[in-house]
């Protein structure tokens, strides 16, 4: 698949998981790519590895918060490397606790790096596209966004935010030219879920087996591939994202899920932390 030969494409989060896998993809298909990461050295490993495939490579290292230093990449992406024909906004964190044992602290990480790092790169490169009446923008969301299960409830607000802005942004963007693809993920072996607190045994449990029920990286580099070179305007990657999107149109399933997941992975009422006790 060649269609993409030539086309400088961005992906946020791009030195290991999906974002990597992605780009691989890309790689294959001739674009030029631009890779970011808040992880300078996994970055610039990432970027060797492409560019040994043959692939063209520009590395920046970003922090996707950073509205300032998100914006000024925007500028050497159009002014030094000649434009953007895709964005892909892959990066972001996970989070697994407690509504009521989330800090504000951990809430504005979270909507830093997975709401506002969106946002930030789609005003950023939005102009851009506008005026050359063309551009591709892919956002990856979660099926966290569908199935909104009790442990998970800060993580899938982020992720609904985001689905629910970009799929709308399909729509309004489609008379300049530009398609945006959403994209939501199952559950996927990386790092990603390295550093999620599993404070439960089922919690615990449910890490120590994602291996034997996660997608694979590879996997999901590939659909995420597909997806852009189709334009769809939703790619739900996997079947279980469609059971948990329908499975809201019917109160009684998705509660007996919700309670499901709850009694596996909540803590007693004896294990409550109070997050203003632990902020520091």
């Amino acid at each position: 698949m060649n269609k993409f030969r030539n086309k400088k494409v961005l992906i946020t989060g791009a030195a290991s998981g999906i974002g990597y896998t992605t780009a691989e993809n890309f790689a294959g298909s001739g674009a030029e790519l631009i890779l970011t990461d808040i992880n300078a050295e996994g970055l610039e490993q990432a970027a060797g590895k492409l560019r040994a495939l043959g692939a063209t490579v520009h590395t920046r290292c970003v922090d996707v918060s950073d509205k300032a230093g998100v914006f000024a990449m925007a500028d050497w992406v159009i002014n030094e490397i000649g434009g953007l024909d895709i964005l892909i906004n892959n990066a972001g964190i996970g989070y697994s606790g407690e509504l009521a044992e989330t800090s504000l602290e951990t809430w504005e990480r979270l909507i830093k790096i997975n709401v506002w790092g969106v946002l930030y790169h789609v005003y950023a490169f939005l102009p851009h596209m506008i005026k050359r009446r063309s551009g591709q923008i892919v956002n990856i969301s979660s099926g966290q966004a569908f199935f909104r299960l009790p442990t998970w409830g800060a993580y899938a607000c982020t992720k609904l935010l985001t689905g629910a802005f970009s799929e709308i942004l399909h729509f309004e963007l489609k008379k300049y030219g530009i398609s945006v693809t959403t994209v939501y993920p199952f559950m996927i072996n990386t790092p990603f879920y390295k550093n999620v607190e599993a404070d439960t045994f089922g919690a615990r449990l449910s890490m120590k087996l994602l291996p034997y029920y996660s997608m694979s990286p590879e996997t999901v580099g590939r659909i995420i591939f597909k997806a852009a070179a189709k334009r769809r305007n939703v790619e739900m990657v996997t079947v279980l994202n469609d059971v948990g999107f329908y499975s809201r149109f019917f109160s009684p399933v998705s509660s007996i899920m919700s309670t499901a997941t709850n009694m596996l992975l909540a803590k007693s009422a004896a294990e409550y932390r109070n997050p203003a006790e632990s902020q520091n």
